[in-house]
């Protein structure tokens, strides 16, 4: 007996996977967006503390 390879359906439906896409978004490596983040917070804090003095 020979044996035969199961062939599978295909899938997607003709529809593109999310990792297909091409973008040209802007790409950030996870540091970045924490450092972005806690610069945030910083200044979010300093304008907490000295914003009143600052702009009067």
């Amino acid at each position: 007996m020979a044996k035969e390879k199961a062939t599978l359906p295909p899938t997607g439906a003709g529809l593109m996977r999310f990792f297909d896409e091409d973008t040209r978004a802007v790409k950030i490596s996870p540091r970045g967006v924490i450092g972005l983040t806690l610069i945030l917070v910083a200044v979010e804090i300093l304008l907490h503390a000295f914003g009143s003095q600052i702009f009067g």
